[in-house]
């Protein structure tokens, strides 16, 4: 018995070390953060009203972090619609 229990510890130690230095590289992906709009320009000032509307998106197999105004993502994601809506009908 005392072997089988030293078998899982040492499994869950694998485990819990893996997940932490997977959550560190995707917490230092978003402290890397852009401080502008990736697609206008428009500088982001941290205030407590721009981090609740504007939009970061992060690609973790690309290690890229976008960040858009509340603007340009309106745009983009009528972009996806249309072209989701155009996908259906096919």
């Amino acid at each position: 018995m005392k072997k089988l229990r030293k078998v899982n510890m040492k499994k869950r130690k694998d485990q819990k070390k893996a997940a932490e230095k997977l959550l560190t590289e995707r917490t230092a992906l978003l402290l890397d953060h852009p401080t502008e709009c990736c697609i206008c320009k428009a500088a982001f000032k941290r205030t407590h009203e721009t981090v609740k509307t504007w939009q970061v998106t992060v690609r973790h197999e690309a290690k890229t972090v976008r960040l858009t105004c509340p603007k340009c993502s309106g745009i983009i994601s009528e972009f996806l619609e249309k072209r989701k809506k155009n996908r259906n009908e096919y």
